[in-house]
């Protein structure tokens, strides 16, 4: 028996989700062997390495079977469908149906309906749970080839098709070409580099008709683009506009993969396009830890092939890339592409670890999806919170302290505010679950927030801003202390200024603090009617503190971790979020 190989590499030669796409289609393929799983997918530097647990021979090619691996779309009215295929999916009558279910759910909930006597009324018309991939099939035009390349298959006999197949995994595995004749040619939606407005349509003197651009692209590697836009591809239409969202692997069985991205096609993710992109990720975290077999949650089933003991989520899948296909009107064009990163904050050892992970997961996503991306000053703060995102270690954890900061002076003006008839709250970050990122990621900056001093000054600095202003919004008859609304804004303001300003602004406020401490306990004649204030003590070992790491970065990190809640205290009312649009495709 003749081996071809026991590890496959696919370069990056684009640096987009088409080399993922080839990597996971191969990975799907060699999977549907009997006895090679679990098949592994690694990411290399500069290759997406596809692993077996045995070395691939040339006899285990006939086991896979002759099945093009995605069904067959009939797009329009006006298509026909070939009377070989008798199962496919009709997007004209898909369509209508979506259109029926949106319709109907949305006179229903007038009606005092709960959402699970919706959902059983409608059972019939549900979407399918694949409907995103064929909207964003249809909506690219990338139904065409995915045809055509779908009745090749098939019209194929089982040895030819083999044979075939056999002779282009050898290719693949030499690093050379497959030379399969079948009808791929290259589409925007399989690699983005080859749409309009990304790079020139053809090479000066080329005419529009000219056919150099099909021979660009390898038919293997195009139906291993197919398989794998099927498998981990994450399509959102927002608008005219389609936003393909794709998971990057770092090291993870592709059955995983797959299940773990069925999971996330199913909800919780929704927006724009920079609030789509930050949900993505961070339900993707929680989907890994959740369903992982070292530590599942009680309500997700475990996979036997996803092991994260000893792991973060990021050593499993490194990030996400976001490819934006802007509307031209009757053509879509790549506007945007951007690549973000899985958290990696800390290590998971045991289940204390998976259940904090799951807590502070849960609580930012709680914080993004408040945010409303239709304001101007909202999406700055989604934009400050992707940017955490889009970096690693020290840098990531910079770019979430200073969206923090900007985040707490929002909450003040948030909360209580009347809108539609409805009061707004916005959930707040606890404290000890952002001093558990810190201490995972960067220890100088957990031994900064450990301080005494700092401890002082970041209570003091939540009583006299978000604590009181929320008191004063629910109107609490003990809201006696004054609201510092300027406080955050001097806070970020003087850190960045040399000298001692920022050293004046600080001691000048915890002089007002504890004069008003002192004023309630004189009225009250009640020593507990106001919290300790900070002592001469506490505020010289603050200035030491700024002495020694900078008021830059103190300051930043006060008032971020000043205007968190501390973990016994309860959400500010009835934190509300965003609600999930249900608008109809």
């Amino acid at each position: 028996m003749s081996e071809i190989a026991q590890t496959f590499s696919i370069p990056k030669t684009t640096g987009t989700h088409a080399d993922v796409l080839a990597a996971v289609g191969l990975a799907d393929l060699l999977a549907s062997i009997p006895g090679l799983e679990p098949v592994t997918l690694v990411g290399q530097g500069a290759e997406i390495e596809v692993r077996l647990t045995r070395p691939l021979l040339e006899e285990d090619v006939t086991c896979i079977p002759h099945v093009p691996g995605y069904m067959y779309l009939r797009p329009n009215e006006r298509s026909s469908v070939p009377s070989s295929i008798s199962s496919y999916v009709d997007y004209p009558h898909e369509l209508q149906r979506v259109d029926r279910y949106y319709k109907q759910r949305q006179k229903l909930k007038g009606k005092d309906a709960s959402n699970s006597e919706i959902e059983e009324l409608l059972q019939q018309d549900r979407p399918r749970a694949d409907w995103e991939l064929w909207r964003g099939l249809n909506s690219l035009q990338g139904d065409e080839t995915t045809n055509k390349l779908h009745e090749t298959i098939l019209a194929r006999q089982p040895e030819e098709f083999h044979g075939e197949v056999r002779e282009a995994l050898l290719a693949l595995a030499q690093k050379t070409a497959s030379g399969l004749g079948w009808p791929a040619t290259l589409v925007q939606l399989f690699t983005p580099t080859a749409a309009e407005g990304y790079s020139r349509l053809k090479p000066d003197g080329t005419g529009r008709n000219d056919k150099t651009k099909e021979q660009w692209t390898d038919p293997f590697l195009e139906w291993l683009k197919y398989r794998g836009y099927f498998s981990v591809a994450c399509p959102r239409l927002i608008g005219g506009d389609v936003r393909i969202l794709t998971p990057i692997p770092r090291e993870i069985s592709v059955r995983a993969l797959e299940r773990v991205v069925g999971e996330l096609r199913k909800g919780g993710v929704y927006g724009g396009p920079v609030k789509l992109d930050t949900l993505a990720v961070l339900r993707l975290a929680e989907l890994l830890i959740k369903h992982s077999k070292d530590y599942p949650a009680i309500d997700a089933e475990p996979y036997p092939d996803l092991p994260i003991y000893g792991k973060s989520p990021a050593q499993l899948i490194s990030g996400v890339t976001a490819t934006h296909y802007q509307s031209m009107g009757s053509a879509k064009a790549v506007s945007a592409m951007a690549t973000l990163a899985l958290p990696d904050w800390f290590l998971i050892q045991s289940n204390d670890d998976a259940r904090a992970w799951l807590a502070i997961l849960d609580e930012h996503q709680r914080v993004v999806r408040t945010l409303d991306d239709n304001h101007s000053d909202e999406v700055g703060l989604l934009i400050a919170y992707r940017r955490f995102l889009e970096k690693r270690r020290e840098g990531a954890i910079w770019a979430l302290v200073e969206f923090m900061e900007r985040y707490g002076a929002f909450v003040m003006g948030a909360n209580g505010e009347r809108k539609e008839g409805r009061t707004r709250w916005t959930p707040r970050f606890t404290d000890q679950y952002f001093r558990r990122i810190l201490m995972g990621t960067d220890q100088s900056l957990a031994g900064i927030i450990d301080d005494p001093g700092f401890q002082a000054l970041a209570r003091a600095v939540r009583q006299a801003t978000v604590t009181a202003q929320n008191k004063r919004a629910r109107n609490d008859s003990n809201a006696w202390r004054e609201v510092r609304y300027d406080l955050l804004h001097d806070l970020h303001r003087t850190r960045k200024v040399p000298g001692g300003v920022f050293i004046e602004t600080v001691a000048e406020f915890v002089s007002r603090y504890n004069y008003e401490n002192a004023r309630r306990r004189e009225i009250t004649k009640d020593l507990k009617a106001a919290p300790a204030n900070v002592s001469d003590e506490e505020l010289k070992a603050f200035v030491t503190l700024v002495d020694e790491r900078g008021a830059s970065l103190v300051g930043a990190l006060l008032a971020a971790y000043g205007t968190c809640k501390e973990q016994w205290e309860p959400e500010d009312q009835e934190a509300s979020s965003a609600a999930e649009p249900t608008s109809i495709p």
